[in-house]
């Protein structure tokens, strides 16, 4: 498609114009359009470089593209580059000194050459520049995603030439929209990879796979089935789904009955399903068929799906009859059976008996089974044993027997003696004897399990916690036993991130590190996900233990290597010593815990000791529980609001809804003190609730009094999300209180997203359709995705306080806030920065065209009052203004 644009004249360099900034935005928007089209990529590329050609005077755009092993660059389009000459470009080795785009895609970062001949990177590539007729090369790399570069864009020129702003704005634009039509490539190219390995797949699988569906008036159908169907009945797949019962007329006679039941009670009880009957195949053969199928659990929309495989099990039914009469035959062989005469000499073996002896029949004949005994049992074993036998005439347990080549194993024996069945004299003994090696060793692995960690060998917490009672117990009056309980830091953004395949691989990496750090008496268990816990006997001062904290930490800080690639997590520590934090396993593993938080809390990659102050802010925890559990049913609470200032921090255009605690004895306390107890007890819930609903009745009051020139956000809780049906409780509450949903903007922290994407969807789709305004708070701090804002019906970002703190003094944070708020304007979202506490990061801000201002620098939170009066002012001001 030839995407028309005006021709435009070299602009000058400074800040980019309104015009300029709507061709960039059309370029986005058009070549968007083509990718929700799903336009060739070949197509979209010449498209974007028709677009720069035409939008930039005197220029030739390229497009260059690694090839499958990521080592050379390709031109893939350029439209104004005759094709005999694209040869003397094609296989470029990326380098330092490969010329612009050579540079710009080995380096990851855009590359701007005013002048060829003085550049060092062309200077190896000065005579292909003269060929091309080209004086001047930016170019800016491709990205598929943060860490793979694909390629680059260029925008050449005949003569010297240094970009302007919006020539830096257009190539980064055009860089990523072709990244975003390359990603969504790759998907298509995975997506018709999974399903050509899905159709191999299900082909070679034995038996005939099956989709069913049982409706609810218990009409049955295949919606999908393999097409060995045809093997088994005669019948084809394009039958079998067309008309069910093509198949159904197959089946048995005797057994549709049977089957038939077996299919409704399944479906009534939504159990597994498993049933063998009969078909007919059209050319008159009887087949055995089992058939298997599991509920379709993750189909939402449609419960009665069950997916399935019918096997063709004639052969096997063949069989059973001869397989019921060998095993009668050689049920007793697998174990060994020696028989014995009444004095007690062995007369007879099976194969089995001698296979676990080790001895072959004719060895044995003859001799006393004394000739296995091994010193594992002393003489009462056996006196025991016979008494037995003499007395009940049956005796079975363990013996430990002796093989030929001197091993010893655990056999079961089960021994009875035979007597004569009409003069009752004792005439043979016969033993069964099975070897229980593998039960043993069984028995042995189960322990092993049961007080170990499976992934890390490890100690678990049960034999952790027994080691350090046993430790207390046997603790020398003049030492002193340490406990540190260790937690990794980011343990769960890389587990998340990467999967849980290189999160074992870390835990086992950690393992092997803190093992080598430890010396061998100590213990080291893992305790929980990532959690460990070490114990360390006989100190004889607490430095020792903080010597040992220290070269954890020391050592943790290291780089650990996952799929070639250095990964971080550092550890956090809490220590409690007895006698000093305790004499009993409870006590110690509490205040090792209580530590293990101080040390999170003073921003991880540290240890702590714990002090018996942190043991107070638990109790201080426990005591404010019941309160806060009174001033919900109390309704304690209020709401204060802090104003949302426009760019120029002059007018307020919102304010957001912040909870405080008003406690008739205690005061007002802030949410920083009860929020995550709340959160922690279930009653954050409840709480959002109220502070949504009470918002909304101070929103129709404000209206009432005739202010209605602001909007008003409310912080949402996740559960509010998850767990109820908001957009009908909003709903609700706008008709209630008679407020039109645009004065209404809900608040969702990003974080959230990373765990609730599928859920928060559908439900910020319905809110935004009844005209609610969204915001995404906490922007540019977490795993940010833009997926979310491109998915999302978000209307508004918040630039998290944390990224305003330290502007103008820190470029990075300045850096990123430019790049929020140029993103959210490309996305057509508002902007707004929280935390502007300085008239240097209004200036800034305002300068970069953020759309709204939060924080101290205008007002802190307020009560409804003070705020009502900023309010009236406003309008007074403005009253003024227009008369």
């Amino acid at each position: 498609m030839h995407i028309d644009a005006p021709e435009k004249d070299a602009v000058k360099q400074g800040q980019t114009s309104a015009e300029e900034l709507n061709t960039i935005l059309r370029l986005q928007n058009q070549v968007l359009e083509e990718i929700v089209l799903d336009t060739q990529p070949d197509s979209i590329f010449t498209s974007v470089c028709q677009f720069i050609e035409n939008c930039v005077a005197d220029s030739i755009a390229s497009i260059m593209l690694l090839d499958s092993s990521n080592r050379h660059l390709s031109v893939v389009c350029a439209p104004s580059i005759p094709q005999e000459s694209l040869a003397l470009l094609n296989g470029l080795v990326p380098s330092p000194e490969a010329g612009s785009c050579g540079t710009a895609v080995y380096t990851g970062s855009p590359v701007y050459v005013s002048d060829i001949e003085q550049d060092d990177c062309w200077q190896n590539f000065r005579d292909v520049a003269q060929e091309l007729g080209i004086k001047a090369c930016w170019s800016y790399p491709i990205r598929i995603d943060s860490e793979h570069v694909a390629g680059s864009i260029a925008i050449s020129s005949p003569k010297t030439r240094t970009p302007t702003a919006f020539h830096h704005q257009l190539l980064e634009a055009a860089a990523n929209i072709i990244g975003i039509a390359l990603k969504r490539l790759k998907a298509q190219q995975y997506l018709e990879h999974s399903e050509n390995l899905l159709q191999n797949i299900t082909k070679a699988m034995p038996g005939v796979v099956y989709q069913y569906r049982l409706t609810p008036d218990l009409k049955q159908e295949f919606i999908y089935i393999g097409p060995g169907i045809e093997q088994i009945s005669g019948v084809t797949a394009e039958e079998a789904t067309g008309d069910f019962r093509q198949f159904w007329k197959q089946v048995h006679p005797e057994d549709q009955p049977s089957l038939w039941a077996s299919i409704i009670h399944t479906s009534q009880h939504k159990l597994p399903w498993s049933h063998e009957f009969r078909v007919f195949h059209r050319n008159g053969d009887l087949r055995w068929i089992r058939g298997s199928s599991l509920p379709d659990t993750s189909n939402k929309l449609d419960p009665s799906l069950w997916n399935g495989v019918l096997l063709d099990i004639t052969p096997e039914k063949a069989s059973i009859e001869q397989l019921r009469l060998a095993g009668i035959a050689f049920s007793s062989t697998n174990e060994g059976i020696m028989i014995t005469d009444c004095n007690n000499k062995i007369i007879d073996v099976n194969r089995a008996y001698s296979d676990l002896s080790g001895y072959s029949r004719e060895e044995l004949i003859g001799k006393s089974p004394s000739l296995l005994k091994s010193p594992r049992h002393d003489k009462d074993f056996f006196q025991n044993m016979w008494a037995a036998l003499a007395k009940e005439g049956h005796w079975q347990g363990e013996i430990w027997n002796r093989r030929k080549n001197g091993e010893v194993a655990p056999h079961w024996v089960s021994i009875n003696a035979v007597h004569d069945p009409e003069t009752h004299k004792l005439t043979h003994f016969v033993s069964v004897n099975a070897d229980i090696s593998n039960i043993k060793a069984s028995e042995e692995k189960l322990s092993h399990l049961a007080h170990h960690d499976p992934l890390t060998n490890l100690p678990n917490r049960l034999l952790f916690g027994a080691r350090l009672e046993h430790a207390l117990t046997h603790r020398e009056s003049n030492e002193k036993i340490a406990m540190l309980q260790l937690d990794l830091d980011r343990f769960k953004h890389i587990n998340d991130s990467l999967g849980h395949k290189y999160g074992d691989q870390l835990l086992l990496q950690v393992t092997e590190r803190l093992g080598n750090t430890l010396n061998a008496r100590d213990t080291l268990a893992r305790i929980g996900g990532d959690e460990f816990a070490i114990l360390v006997e006989e100190l004889e001062h607490a430095a020792d233990a903080a010597t040992i904290a220290d070269a954890i930490v020391e050592a943790m800080e290291q780089p650990f290597q996952l799929d070639g690639k250095d990964y971080f997590t550092t550890a956090s520590i809490g220590v409690a010593l007895s006698p000093d934090h305790g004499d009993d396993s409870d006590t110690v593993t509490k205040n090792a815990d209580i530590a293990l938080n101080q040390a999170k809390d003073s921003g991880r990659n540290n240890y702590a000791f714990f002090q018996p102050e942190l043991s107070e802010t638990v109790e201080e925890w426990i005591r404010l529980e019941p309160e806060l559990r009174k001033a919900v049913a109390d309704k304690q609470f209020v709401l204060f609001y802090q104003p949302q200032m426009d760019a120029t921090g002059e007018k307020i255009i919102g304010a957001e809804a912040l909870i405080r605690w008003e406690h008739p004895e205690m005061g007002l306390i802030p949410p920083g003190q009860f929020l995550s107890i709340a959160e922690e007890i279930g009653l954050l819930t409840k709480m959002s609730d109220w502070v949504l609903e009470e918002a909304c009745a101070q929103l129709a009051r404000w209206r009432a009094a005739g202010l209605t020139n602001f909007r008003l956000s409310v912080n949402l809780a996740s559960d509010q999300i998850t767990k109820q049906d908001l957009p009908s409780e909003v709903q609700t509450l706008l008709y209630k209180y008679e407020i039109p949903a645009d004065m209404l903007e809900l608040e969702i922290l990003e974080t959230f997203l990373l765990e609730h994407e599928k859920e928060a969807t559908a439900t910020f789709q319905a809110l935004r359709q009844q005209g609610v305004h969204l915001a995404l708070d906490d922007f540019g701090t977490g795993y940010s995705s833009l997926r979310y804002l491109k998915q999302l019906p978000i209307t508004k970002v918040k630039i998290d306080q944390s990224l305003v703190r330290d502007i103008p003094s820190d470029p990075d944070d300045e850096a990123i806030a430019k790049a929020v708020i140029l993103l959210g304007h490309t996305l057509d979202l508002k902007v707004c920065a929280e935390g502007v506490e300085t008239p240097a990061q209004r200036a800034f801000l305002e300068q970069e065209g953020c759309d709204q201002l939060q924080g101290f620098l205008f007002s802190k939170p307020i009560r409804q009052e003070q705020f009502t009066e900023l309010l009236l002012a406003q309008e007074r001001i403005q009253e003024v203004e227009y008369s």
